[in-house]
């Protein structure tokens, strides 16, 4: 293998300013002497139906399906997306729900019959572009009464689900004099499971943790929108071990290579993470659910700041500096060739030849989930069963 010489500027939460020759590990070295904690880069301180039409199987339902009933829009496959108005729509029985029983929903509304062929996350959104004067508000049910009310939202509503049917209720809101504010909407439907995950070369039991932290997250109302990266710190560094998914339509879009802090590596193997902190001047990565917050332009270029949301575990990482930025050693090709992807300060620093387009879809109120059995973090977890 010919080594190449590749110079890498660090700042706050980053690492080693050059890489030359053959090292016996990957750069990991020191900067301009910031620690994450104190300065950062801008300066501030710290679904397809299973069964088959025509073979039977032993363990499969041959209960054909129920026709859809007059008036209802059934949706069967995912993603899913459909337009309709409330204007004139043929139903107008629910005024209320149980979930908001204090918001007026008695403008007519349209009703959707949703099933799902397995476990996940259902997603719900309505399109921003609603003419003015129109507030269409979306509520998931998890029967045909207002009572049985799951989740609601003016233009997002979700939760993780079992297999089976649910209703789905895009509602007209009417104002205090008693207007409604009826009209034209368009409604996208999303289930991102656990298998989803899977095929995508996620852990099963990864997986299955990620889709339950980001119905605690979505509950809570941590989250502004769908955009969602789940990181499994369990696998080493020169494995892809980042996915970025929309949960709106259940796709991942990105699966990346992401640093740990160098900190966080192992005596053994650098490559490998095994201790975690929020600990100011530790270098060492977080575990745990943050939200992404905004963005900002630093000495790496279009970067993003995250808020913890986990007390203890990743509650400091503003103020620690911890940010996604740019980073040429998240690429592919610094990967093939130095092993794995270049530890930082403790920034999940991404690949800077996307790193853009995946900041745009996290920013202002995504998740990011940063999983580690690590005997603490992942039995205490309030984010966690």
């Amino acid at each position: 293998m010919r080594w190449t010489t590749i110079t890498l500027l660090m700042v706050g939460c980053s690492e080693p300013d050059a890489v030359t020759g053959a090292p016996e590990q990957p750069p990991g070295s020191r900067d301009t002497g910031l620690d994450g904690d104190s300065v950062d880069d801008t300066g501030d301180t710290d679904d397809t139906d299973d069964t088959d039409d025509t073979d039977d199987t032993d363990d499969t339902d041959d209960t054909p399906p129920e026709d859809c009933p007059d008036g209802v829009i059934c949706i069967e496959d995912f993603p899913s997306s459909h337009s309709s108005t409330t204007t004139g729509a043929a139903s107008d029985r629910f005024d209320s729900y149980s979930c908001s029983p204090g918001t007026d929903e008695s403008g007519p509304e349209v009703l959707y019959r949703v099933t799902l062929p397995e476990a996940g996350f259902l997603a719900l959104e309505l399109d921003e572009g609603m003419s003015t004067g129109v507030d269409v508000d979306i509520h998931l049910l998890d029967s045909r009464d207002a009572d049985d009310c799951i989740s609601r939202g003016h233009w997002r509503a979700g939760s993780l689900l079992e297999a089976g049917t649910y209703w789905v209720v895009a509602d007209t809101w009417v104002d205090s004099s008693g207007g409604a504010q009826d009209g034209a909407y368009t409604l996208r439907l999303g289930l991102t499971t656990a298998s989803t995950l899977e095929d995508e070369g996620m852990d099963a039991s990864v997986a299955e943790d990620a889709l339950y932290a980001y119905d605690v997250a979505w509950q809570n109302g941590d989250a502004e929108h769908f955009g969602y990266a789940i990181t499994d710190f369990s696998l080493y560094a020169g494995e892809r071990r980042q996915w970025v998914v929309t949960m709106d339509t259940g796709t991942v879009l990105w699966n990346l290579y992401v640093p740990h802090g160098e900190g966080s590596a192992s005596s053994g193997d650098p490559g490998y993470a095994d201790t975690f902190s929020d600990t100011n001047n530790s270098h060492q990565s977080s575990l745990g659910m943050m939200r992404a917050s905004e963005t900002y332009s630093g000495t790496y270029g279009y970067s993003m700041r995250l808020d913890g949301l986990e007390s203890g575990y990743n509650g400091s990482v503003r103020s620690r500096a911890i940010v996604v930025h740019p980073w040429e050693g998240s690429r592919s090709t610094y990967v093939q060739s130095w092993g794995y992807a270049a530890n930082t300060w403790g920034c999940p620093a991404i690949d800077d030849q996307i790193s853009s387009d995946i900041i745009d879809v996290l920013a202002d109120g995504g998740l990011l989930f940063f999983h580690y059995p690590d005997g603490d973090w992942s039995r205490n977890s309030s984010y966690l069963p």
